[in-house]
């Protein structure tokens, strides 16, 4: 009764306010918007159901329309899953007519499944439907109910929207002897109000925002999640009729839970899988040799498929099950790992994670909120940790893959016992890309051959493209990874080398031209050796830009540049040497000049970091201004006399 009440109350506040004609005052608020949400409001409800909890969490949401091509805004997905049903929808638009409103109701909804072209099964869903004449001046309302059926599984609430909020609020009621957990995220500026207030036997927390801006999505940012106001909670335990009890009460309560998920598995292993392991066993010539053995068989013979279905999106399939089948989701590779090792002698543990797309943590958070991903670690006699994720192709063994850098994991060691460990972010030395060439001039054009050679990251980014890309890709692929001078680069040919051997570095031998690249004047030539130019001019405007910057991972490049100096001409100018060392980026231009009728250029670029925050920006600019300044700098040839 009390929500009902509540949902009428707020429903009645947004329209009476336009009743009185506030809608110049909005339109003057928001004069480049085409629409703005009046409110946007959820109430979650918890109660206790003898030893169970029921939880329903209420939306409403009402959009006034202050343009006439709003009508993106217009058509509507309401997602749901096995874990949150969806009832109750309820849409409509209220059409003003002088200084009324005409109701018409949406009347066609339509279910349909939300899988995505890369997952093979996916229980959620989305209902889709359209609001009627969504129009300037127009408002349209929906209210519906989300039921979630795993106390432990429940969203992070977001109070922006992808258009501004007049007002937003999260509700929260609970008995009093429920235990809550809840902590608000990326408020800075605190935009958000929160109230604690009881009434009889149920506590109301209360967060509410007013004036609330859009959620800004930029070039290269990183998920929402990382600076969009949010609210991070979850039920700590909960008084039932005959006990208390734990939900996520600590990490303990979530390692119990996950271990469930794996403690039946892998009891009968195949003896197909077991031939297979005693195999790669026999081929080993040591322990860390098998491990790698058995990791590269994994992410080479099974092929990373995605599937969600009710549990299934927590419990791995048995590991003989994804042998046999070929395919399997993160978490079956990753149980699979553990218990191939573990057929060998050689022990491993499940280890849940989250993707780089989470900000979230498990030292702050014991929730499932943290994790998207599921990998295997294995530990050496020395206490190097491997943490071995077979859904990235082509990474090498003993890298972790670049989704998961910098993230912690939960590694489950047996029962009852855990560890949260960081993953190290990848360091520059161990991303390196290695490019040579020899450079003549003839005519008004650059002719060269080269040699770039990559490790690390670049290696596992390029091998992946390259072996995704179609026959007609490949040469315009390779042209964008050692593309150089301008635009009016042309790769010749080109041979690639170690596309599929993890354990070596992709090379690619290339010939290539450059047109109109270097400048004549009367008796000069004038050019800039700088062929490549990492993050030129790179300049992030912070006036403008209010999110971070992300990048997939740090990196070294070396350079070797060798031109021969034409007949007939001699150096002139070579420009001093120079050397940087930023916060975020750095460079070094050594020339050595007029060697055997040769100038050699050996550069050095590297990047230090994969996230820009906005705190971030101007040392970021003072990188780059400091290495573009130096990147313009050019050699001068003169005829000789």
């Amino acid at each position: 009764m009390i929500r009902t009440i509540l949902t009428l109350t707020l429903f009645f506040v947004a329209f009476s306010a336009l009743a009185q004609d506030d809608l110049a005052e909005i339109k003057l608020r928001y004069p480049d918007e085409n629409a703005v949400y009046l409110q946007n409001n959820s109430f979650l409800e918890i109660l206790v159901d003898g030893d169970s909890l029921r939880i329903v969490n209420t939306v409403d949401e009402e959009i006034l329309h202050l343009k006439d091509h709003s009508e993106f805004y217009g058509n509507k997905k309401v997602y749901g899953s096995h874990f949150s049903q969806i009832s109750k929808i309820e849409a409509k638009t209220l059409i003003r007519e002088k200084n009324k409103y005409r109701v018409e109701k949406v009347t066609d909804y339509k279910k349909n499944s939300n899988a995505g072209g890369s997952v093979f099964y996916d229980d959620s869903y989305f209902y889709a439907f359209d609001f009627p004449a969504v129009a300037a001046n127009n408002r349209t309302q929906l209210h519906y109910e989300v039921s979630y059926k795993d106390s432990r599984i429940l969203p992070v609430h977001f109070f922006e929207g992808f258009v501004p909020s007049v007002s937003s609020s999260f509700i929260i009621k609970a008995p009093a002897d429920v235990e809550l957990f809840f902590k608000l995220l990326n408020d800075d500026k605190n935009i958000i109000q929160f109230s604690k207030t009881q009434k009889g036997k149920f506590v109301f927390y209360e967060w509410k925002g007013r004036n609330l801006s859009d959620m800004k999505v930029e070039a290269g940012s990183p998920d929402l999640s990382y600076y969009t106001p949010q609210l991070v909670y979850f039920i700590k335990s909960y008084q039932g009729i005959s006990k208390r009890h734990e939900v996520l009460s600590d990490l303990t309560a979530l390692h119990n839970w996950y271990r469930s998920f794996v403690n039946h598995l892998n009891k009968n292993p195949s003896p197909d899988l077991q031939t297979t392991v005693a195999q790669l066993k026999q081929e080993s010539t040591s322990e860390l040799d098998l491990v790698k053995k058995i990791f590269y068989w994994a992410q080479d013979k099974v092929e990373y498929i995605a599937f969600e279905e009710g549990m299934r999106g927590f419990v791995p399939h048995e590991a003989s099950y994804t042998f046999d089948k070929r395919y399997g989701d993160c978490k079956d590779m990753a149980n699979l790992i553990v218990a191939m090792l573990e057929l060998a002698g050689i022990k491993s543990y499940h280890t849940w994670i989250g993707s780089r797309d989470l900000p979230y943590k498990y030292s702050e958070f014991c929730s499932p909120i943290v994790d998207n991903h599921m990998i295997a670690t294995y530990i050496a006699p020395t206490g190097q940790y491997y943490f071995l994720d077979a859904t990235s192709d082509y990474t090498p063994f003993g890298f972790p893959s670049s989704m998961i850098q910098g993230k912690e994991a939960f590694i489950s060691k047996d029962a009852s016992t855990f560890e949260v460990r960081q993953i190290p972010i990848l360091k520059k030395e161990e991303n390196v890309m290695r490019d040579s060439m020899s450079l003549h001039l003839v005519n008004n054009e650059i002719v060269g051959k080269g040699k770039t050679s990559l490790t690390g990251f670049p290696k596992t980014f390029s091998s992946a493209e390259l072996d995704r890309a179609g026959t007609n890709d490949i040469k315009r692929f390779v042209a964008t990874l050692i593309g150089k001078g301008s635009n009016k680069f042309f790769l010749d040919q080109f041979k690639l080398s170690e596309l599929h051997n993890q354990d070596k570095p992709v090379e690619v031998f290339y010939d290539f031209r450059i047109s109109d690249y270097f400048q004549k004047s009367g008796n000069e030539i004038y050019l800039n050796l700088n062929l490549s130019k990492d993050y030129f001019n790179y300049f992030i405007n912070p006036e403008t830009r209010k999110t971070p910057l992300e990048i997939d991972y740090t990196y070294l490049k070396e350079e070797v540049i060798v031109l021969t100096i034409p007949e007939g001409f001699e150096l002139e100018y070579v420009p001093e040497d120079y050397s940087y060392s930023g916060k975020f980026i750095g460079c070094k231009l050594l020339y050595d000049r007029g060697v055997n009728g040769k100038i050699i250029l050996k550069k050095q670029f590297y990047l230090d970091s994969i996230l820009i925050t906005p705190a971030d920006f101007q040392s970021w600019n003072d990188d780059i201004r400091n290495v573009s300044t130096n990147y313009k700098e050019a050699i001068i040839l003169k005829r000789k006399s």
